[in-house]
C-alpha cells in the first residue's frame, strides 16, 4: 500500500525524507476521538490565532507525531458550505507544541516544541499531507495530550463537529473555538500488531455522546481490544459513502490499516441517494480497500427514523448488504439489527439516530461478541 505525498522524519542524529507510507510503519493512532477535516475556513483577510485541543490517549508511548492535510474530507450539510476533497488555501503554522496533562483544559507541566523538517514553522498550500517531526514525550494510557498551534491565514481546514475540548486564546482567555486546524492522527511509536480503522459518518464519530466522554461505540470497542491493536476513528459528521468512494485522501488513510470497518448510508439516503447509487458507492469503497490489501468489515446502514423513499431505500440497501450483493467484503456486521427497533420498525432507532452512551455500549458489546464468533481478532 502506497500513499502519495512526502512527509519528513527527524531524529537527533539526522534529518531525512520519509514517505507517508513509511510514516505509517512507525506511527499508529493513539486516540479514538473522531479525526478529519470537515470544513475549510474562508476569511476575507488573514487571521492570526492560537488554538488548543485536548486528546485522551488510548495507550501512550515515548514518541509522538501528528498528521495533517490541507483538504476537506467530506461533504458538510447540503454541500453549500463544504464538500469532499475541497482544498484549503495558503496558510502558515507559526508555532506548534504539545504537552501531557492529567485532564482536559489543564496546563501541561512541560511543553515540547514541534518542528517540521527541523524548522519551527510550516508553510501550507495546495493538496498536501504533512506531519511534524517526531517529538520525544513519554505518556501513558488515559493521559491527555494538549495540542497547541499558532496559525496565520485565510483558508484552512477545521472540524466543526469535533467532540473534544477545543478553544482559542482571545484577549488572554481561552474560549471555545472550533476554527482551528486539528491533527488527523495523534500518532505514537508503540509496537503494534494490528491497525484497525472505522470509517463512516457522525454515528461512527460519536456525535450522540457527551463532549470529551469517549463513550462512543468505537472508543468502547477500542478499550476492549488487545493492547497491541491500534484504533483509528475516521468518522465524520454529515459524511456520505460517495465522499469515500471518490477514493481520495480520506480513504487513502483508511487503506493504511489492516482492518477497515465501513459504516455508511444514513446521510446518503437522507440527501436523496437511491438504493442503487448507494450500493454502487459501497461496492466501490469495498473494492478500493480490498485491492489495497485491507480486510473489510461492511456494516449494514444503521437506523435513523427515516420516512418515505429514504426509508424504503434503507430496507433495500440493507437487504443487499445482508444477501451479499455487495461483493468483496470479508465480513458483514449487522449494525442495524443492534440499534433498530423490532419489526416492522427496524428503521427506527432505540437509542436515538445518534446513539447515546447506552446505545453505544450496546453496539460495542454486540460488535465484540460478533467479532469473537468469527475470530476477527486475537485475544
Amino acid at each position: 500500500m502506497t500513499m502519495k505525498g512526502t512527509l519528513f522524519f527527524k531524529t537527533k542524529e539526522m534529518v531525512f525524507y520519509m514517505t507517508a507510507a513509511e510514516f505509517y510503519k512507525t506511527f499508529s493512532s493513539d486516540c479514538t476521538a473522531g479525526s478529519a477535516n470537515q470544513l475549510i475556513a474562508n476569511h476575507a483577510v488573514p487571521v492570526s490565532k492560537t488554538g488548543r485541543c485536548y486528546y485522551t490517549l488510548s495507550h501512550g508511548g515515548t514518541q509522538f507525531a501528528l498528521l495533517f492535510s490541507n483538504t476537506a474530507d467530506s461533504t458538510y450539510g447540503d454541500g453549500s458550505l463544504g464538500h469532499a476533497n475541497k482544498v484549503g488555501g495558503t496558510w502558515e503554522i507559526q508555532k506548534m507544541r504539545i504537552g501531557r496533562c492529567s485532564a482536559s483544559m489543564e496546563e501541561p507541566a512541560e511543553w515540547h516544541t514541534c518542528t517540521f523538517d527541523g524548522l519551527s514553522t510550516k508553510h501550507v498550500s495546495g493538496n498536501t499531507v504533512f506531519c511534524c517531526d517526531p517529538v520525544a514525550l513519554t505518556a501513558n494510557a488515559d493521559d491527555v495530550l494538549c495540542y497547541e498551534v499558532t496559525i496565520c491565514g485565510t483558508c484552512f481546514p477545521y472540524h466543526e463537529e469535533i467532540n473534544i475540548p477545543i478553544c482559542s486564546l482571545q484577549d488572554g482567555t481561552w474560549v471555545p473555538d472550533k476554527q482551528i486546524p486539528v491533527p488527523l492522527m495523534i500518532g505514537s511509536n508503540r509496537r503494534i500488531e494490528q491497525r484497525i480503522a472505522f470509517i463512516g459518518d457522525s454515528i461512527t464519530q460519536g456525535c450522540g455522546t457527551e463532549m470529551d466522554s469517549y463513550t462512543h461505540w468505537v472508543a468502547v470497542i477500542a478499550k476492549s481490544l488487545p493492547k497491541a491493536y491500534s484504533v483509528w476513528n475516521l468518522g465524520i459528521g454529515y459524511a456520505r459513502a460517495y465522499d469515500a468512494a471518490t477514493d481520495a485522501g480520506w480513504l487513502a488513510r483508511a487503506k493504511t490499516c489492516d482492518d477497515v470497518n465501513v459504516c455508511f448510508g444514513v446521510n446518503d439516503l437522507l440527501r436523496g441517494r437511491t438504493a442503487k447509487e448507494l450500493t454502487s458507492d459501497l461496492q466501490m469503497i469495498v473494492c478500493a480497500l480490498s485491492d489495497a490489501g485491507c480486510r473489510v468489515i461492511l456494516f449494514t446502514v444503521p437506523p435513523f427514523d427515516m420516512t418515505g423513499q429514504a426509508m424504503e431505500n434503507w430496507y433495500v440497501v440493507n437487504a443487499a448488504i445482508r444477501n451479499g450483493e455487495i461483493t468483496g467484503a470479508d465480513h458483514v456486521f449487522d449494525f442495524a439489527r443492534v440499534l433498530g427497533q423490532e419489526p416492522p420498525m427496524e428503521h427506527c432507532s432505540v437509542w436515538g439516530g445518534h446513539p447515546n452512551a447506552a446505545g453505544c455500549r450496546a453496539a460495542a458489546d454486540a460488535y465484540l461478541d460478533w467479532a469473537a464468533s468469527v475470530h476477527l481478532f486475537h485475544t
